[in-house]
């Protein structure tokens, strides 16, 4: 793309440059060049999801007629969701034992397996963000991505919902955070009755320049969603020759040494590449930093030509990490979170695209200082309530997560929670998880039961650890299903991935001595199967063992 209208020796733009402002849809700084120029810069302003909506394509600038555009995107997915939400009973002379392929009933138990399949991966979305815990949150998004898996050949794939999450949140934030006094545009695009709408058309934008990464090559899902079992090791997918092509015309010309290191460690790009683009790097960095690595990526179009130049600039930006490493400790720094800040990767990506821009300092380390509790904005400081929130969502989780002794917070360090955890690391935090939602519901329980009218300086931090209480709630199941091989072993044998562990994660409680006297029940470790396991796809319908919500 053009960068010509930056310039990137200072940093900042030209000297007829129009500062945009938040909820100011003024022409001038609304044209497509303008907003790329922003968003290579990192300085999209609010609402930041529209500017990514027109970046991709999905809709117009303002100075054209986006109003028109916007409910033409509304009404597609209202026709889209009325055609796939069919109801068999109003089907005459349809049997719902029928394994017919045309037999409404099919369709039907195959859409309720393929909405509890996304189920499954849609409670697990950001454990930590109270957002994403609410139940209509969480149908939301079970919708959006049924629908959109429903109209597309490539089905869905684990790791769609982690494209979604934080589009969701950016269009939820936007709509929030609106002031009163906005034009009759951004009141029409910020309609809160529309956010399941928009979610599925900036989803629907982002997954064009996406989708090629979840191909599987030959394989192609039934019409329930799923993948068929694979008895071979099937051919290279997109992925996989995409990420060789980077290895190859990209990483090794510009950094042989780093390339040399990787395959003398035995280190394929595919092991950690693949979660890389599927995501759009989403675990590498803390989430407080995706929205600008996702503006600066969307700038170029909807395809994303340039992923390349960010996998090649993470590489770079954790060189000294991997070269000081063994071969077991540089795959793991490689599966978590990066060091190196989003400003500093952007930056390399523009230099190693434009080596005539000078290239970024690399970042020294600063150690990290004592976590201290966030300073309240004062009445005389001028805040926007977008940073208010923030300041809100640190001091509930830092101080109240802090003082239980468990890391909620989602501002955290480059090495919080948005990395793979050790197997150590996993069952050390399901024992602390198991422990507080044991004893922290009942505590706060009798805590607000013994002070029914607590005295001034005790309501915010009695309703902050009643909120922590109910986040800690496990809504939909007892047991977490711990998956123990790689999310990038897609070209291994299936005998060799898939192993997976329950792992209970609510205490439960005692009974008397003499009810498990007379009771002498011998406890088996429980496994859900899913049907790519075994070893024929069943027709049967699902039975919804976890009794998800699927009706």
């Amino acid at each position: 793309m053009e960068t010509n209208n930056i310039d990137f020796s200072t940093g900042s733009p030209p000297n007829n440059h129009i500062e945009a402002t938040d909820y100011n849809l003024h022409f001038a700084t609304w044209n497509l060049e303008y907003l790329k120029n922003a968003a290579m810069q990192l300085q999209l302003v609010r609402p930041r999801s529209l500017a990514w909506a027109i970046m991709l394509n999905a809709l117009p600038s303002p100075s054209s007629d986006i109003i028109s555009s916007i409910k033409a995107h509304r009404n597609f997915y209202s026709d889209l969701r009325e055609k796939l939400s069919m109801d068999p009973r109003a089907v005459i002379d349809d049997d719902p034992l029928s394994q017919n392929e045309e037999s409404a009933w099919k369709q039907h138990f195959c859409d309720n397996e393929l909405k509890a399949l996304i189920l499954q991966d849609v409670v697990r979305t950001y454990p930590e963000e109270v957002y994403f815990r609410d139940k209509d949150v969480q149908d939301l998004m079970v919708r959006v991505l049924f629908f959109w898996a429903r109209s597309h050949s490539v089905g869905y794939r684990q790791g769609m919902h982690e494209i979604l999450a934080p589009l969701l949140f950016e269009l939820h934030g936007d709509r929030k955070y609106a002031p009163d006094d906005i034009s009759d545009t951004l009141k029409c695009y910020l309609d809160k009755d529309y956010l399941e709408h928009d979610s599925h058309m900036l989803f629907n934008a982002v997954m064009k320049g996406v989708e090629r990464f979840y191909t599987t090559g030959e394989v192609v899902p039934s019409s329930c969603g799923r993948l068929p079992t694979s008895t071979s090791i099937h051919n290279q997918n997109e992925v996989v020759r995409y990420l060789e092509r980077v290895k190859d015309e990209y990483l090794a010309p510009l950094d042989n040494e780093l390339a040399t290191h990787l395959a003398k460690c035995n280190i394929s790009m595919e092991l950690f590449g693949i979660r890389w683009l599927r995501l759009l790097f989403g675990r590498e960095f803390p989430r407080s930093e995706i929205p600008h690595l996702w503006g600066f990526i969307f700038a170029d179009g909807p395809v994303l030509p340039n992923l390349h130049y960010i996998i090649v600039a993470l590489l770079i930006s954790m060189k000294s990490s991997l070269l000081e490493a063994e071969d077991g400790a540089a795959l793991s720094t490689l599966m978590r979170p990066a060091r190196a800040p989003v400003t500093y990767v952007c930056a390399l990506a523009l230099h190693l695209r434009h080596p005539r821009l000078p290239r970024p300092r690399t970042p020294t380390p600063t150690p990290t200082p004592p976590p201290t509790p966030p300073t309240a904005p004062t009445a005389t400081t001028h805040v926007s309530s977008w940073e208010r929130n923030r300041y809100e969502r640190l001091e509930y989780f830092g101080g109240v997560g802090a003082g239980l002794g468990v890391g909620l917070g989602a501002e955290s360090s480059s090495e919080g929670s948005e990395g793979v955890a050790e197997g150590g690391d996993v069952a050390r935090s399901l024992a602390a998880l198991a422990l507080l939602r044991a004893r922290l519901p009942p505590a706060a329980a009798a805590l607000a039961a013994a002070l029914p009218r607590a005295p001034p300086a005790a309501v915010l931090p009695l309703k902050q650890i009643l909120q922590l209480a109910a986040l800690l709630q496990c809504r939909n199941h007892d047991l977490i299903d711990v998956e123990t091989a790689l999310e990038a072993a897609e070209n291994q044998s299936p005998d060799a991935v898939g192993q997976h562990q329950i792992v209970p994660v609510r205490v439960q409680p005692q009974r008397p001595r003499q009810l498990r006297q007379q009771r002498k029940v011998k406890e088996v470790p429980l496994k859900v199967f899913h049907q790519v396991e075994c070893q024929q796809p069943s027709d049967l319908p699902f039975l919804d063992p976890l009794r998800l919500r699927t009706e």
